[in-house]
């Protein structure tokens, strides 16, 4: 199991397992990533659009949305579970940015 990283401590774990592997063989489930620079411009948008400050676990679901808009009709609904609150990851993203809160 290669190690793995994560700007999200709560998705920095292995993701593989013969659950996963059956899931994925049967094609009942895909899976997708996204890459700190993507979640961070998710964070943004989100927090600056909606005034709503996600939790970097919820911000990758945002941010595949956002990098994957062209599989989506424009009348398209699209759902994401906004769980948790981003006012705890506030500092890690300024870090992330060269800043300081």
């Amino acid at each position: 199991v290669l190690p793995t990283h994560s700007i999200s401590a709560g998705l920095d774990y292995p993701g593989v397992g013969p659950e996963h592997a059956m899931l994925r063989d049967s094609h009942r489930v895909t899976y997708a990533a996204a890459n700190d620079a993507d979640v961070l411009d998710a964070f943004r948008f989100l927090s600056r659009s909606e005034g709503i400050i996600p939790a970097l676990e919820s911000a990758h679901a945002v941010a595949y949305v956002m990098t994957n808009r062209d599989r989506f009709e424009r009348d398209d609904i699209v759902v994401i579970n906004l769980s948790g609150r981003g006012d705890k990851d506030v500092a890690e993203v300024a870090r992330m940015q060269g800043g300081a809160v």
